[in-house]
């Protein structure tokens, strides 16, 4: 199979995939109810469904059934997620979690954003303290200054969700943070939930509010049995299935709409994982491709990786549209930087910019809201991420430019150019006529890249770069740099054409 060939089957594949998420089944009339089922580690695949979802109610105007079973998930990825269920209840759809058989850590989250929360008498709540990954398995943050940065802002944002949905906003922070100590009280013969903090404040006061119980005590992480739940007020009742969750809500005769995690959804959590990855592949492959003539294997890798990497975050609903445009038109500026006008460095640099502003818009999602700490810090994290990423690209461009593309693999790796033309570095007369130092005269305008003829080796062409600015068809050149597969060349100076 030719290189062309596989890349017009991949563009092929990638259009029936695009087709397949923008084709959302066709609403149907009646009273209906859309339900979704997180379970497992979240991942963007958990992203896509929940979109999904929301998608699918919106559209038809129906509540949201979302059933959890999940131990948690990346921060990034549950603010993320809580910002979509958010997002989706202040457009008008209604969103019930039911709890079966567990809303841990980031899944804690997801369940107090939604407007309900209905719990099966076995489920259980809570445990959202900030952890870390390590080649031991889950592991507690071990910077301080770190952990107490990430639990704060964690904490404070667990209270908003709380405090917006009128739960009990104490009983939130204790989730996430274990020197939160939860004691109810009696105040003004009112039941509330109180922090240790609270209660010494309203003692400093004056105040007696009458103790009934201690909830947690300081040095333990919160979570709560589905009868805790309900007794304090974080849950609105109990279901031991999804018709009861029904039945609560009123929808017994409601035709639900059970949307499953898809395969392409799958792949789509598979590609998050090596985004940045396919990122530096991409850049990689398209600067060994600009170092060499022809349209070969690296070009070809490029636009995959490039095409996986935009497809990824389109096809879990992280992309809007005006993101990808700003990819794709960074890409557009910088080919024109490269091709039409070089030199110019306006064109390469706000095409680096808009695919910089692009990938990190990208990463932080279409909710992304300033009002929350953790989304600000979420922002700052993915752009150091990126930063890394470049200068990890830069360096392994660096040592490709020396190393790689000097060796015969690589010159390999290139289709040979038309019309029977010759490559620096071939054999025979042109290798002898390929030197620094020869002279010739350009055929095609250098954009920079394009076709010249040396006087050692009349009637042959060859593929050549300009080192500098643009040259003109028919300009006298001398050859300045050669290497496998590439003629470097620049206009001669007036005394050199005398």
């Amino acid at each position: 199979m030719t290189p062309w060939r596989a890349l017009f089957l991949f563009v092929g594949w990638l259009a029936c995939a695009f087709g397949a998420r923008a084709d959302a089944s066709a609403s149907s009339g009646g009273s209906e109810y859309v339900h979704v089922r997180v379970e497992g580690a979240l991942d963007v695949g958990a992203q896509s469904l929940l979109a999904r979802g929301i998608r699918e109610a919106r559209e038809r105007g129906v509540p949201l059934l979302i059933e959890l079973d999940t131990p948690g998930g990346p921060i990034d990825l549950m603010w993320e997620l809580a910002n979509q269920i958010d997002a989706a209840g202040q457009k008008g759809v209604q969103t019930t979690a039911w709890v079966n058989d567990k809303a841990l850590s980031a899944g804690a989250l997801l369940a107090i954003a939604c407007e309900r929360i209905y719990m099966n008498p076995h489920g259980v709540i809570g445990a959202a303290m900030p952890v870390q990954a390590g080649p031991e398995g889950i592991v507690s943050i071990e910077d301080d200054g770190v952990r107490e940065k990430i639990t704060a802002a964690t904490r404070s944002s667990f209270r908003a969700f709380a405090e917006k949905k009128k739960r009990p906003a104490a009983l939130a922070e204790a989730m996430v943070d274990r020197d939160v100590e939860v004691r109810e009280v009696m105040i003004d013969g009112e039941r509330k939930l109180i922090t240790g903090a609270e209660w010494d404040d309203a003692r400093e006061r004056g105040e007696a509010p009458e103790l009934l119980s201690t909830v947690v005590q300081r040095g333990k992480l919160l979570s709560l049995s589905a009868d805790q739940a309900n007794r304090l007020g974080l849950a609105d009742g109990f279901a031991e299935s999804l018709e009861q969750v029904v039945e609560k809500l009123g929808l017994v005769d409601a035709t639900p709409v059970s949307l499953l995690r898809s395969r392409s959804e799958d792949l789509a959590a598979l590609l998050d994982q090596f985004k940045y990855l396919l990122l530096t592949l991409a850049v990689l492959a398209a600067w060994t491709e600009f170092k060499a003539p022809g349209f070969g294997l690296p070009g070809i890798v490029s636009i995959i990786c490039f095409a996986l990497f935009l497809f990824g975050q389109y096809l879990v609903g992280i992309a809007d549209v005006w993101e990808i445009a700003a990819v794709v038109a960074g890409l557009v500026l910088i080919a024109v930087e490269i091709f039409l006008m070089p030199g110019t460095i306006w064109f390469g640099l706000s095409g680096a910019l808009l695919i910089v502003g692009g990938v990190v818009a990208m990463a932080v999602g279409p909710n992304f809201d300033w009002t929350y700490a953790i989304n600000r810090q979420r922002l700052v994290s993915e752009a150091f991420t990126l930063a890394l990423w470049l200068v990890v690209t830069f360096v392994a461009g660096l040592f490709l430019s020396r190393y790689i593309a000097k060796t015969p693999v690589v010159g390999r790796m290139v289709l040979a150019p038309a019309g029977g033309g010759h490559s620096a570095g071939s054999f025979g007369v042109a290798a002898g006529a390929a030197r620094v130092g020869a002279l010739g005269r350009a055929l095609t305008d250098l954009r920079p890249v394009g076709k010249v003829e040396l006087d050692a080796d009349a009637g042959h062409e060859h593929e050549a770069r300009s080192g500098g600015e643009a040259v003109a068809r028919g300009t006298r050149v001398r050859v300045v740099e050669v290497s496998t597969g590439r003629l470097v060349v620049e206009p001669v100076t007036e005394t050199e054409r005398a």
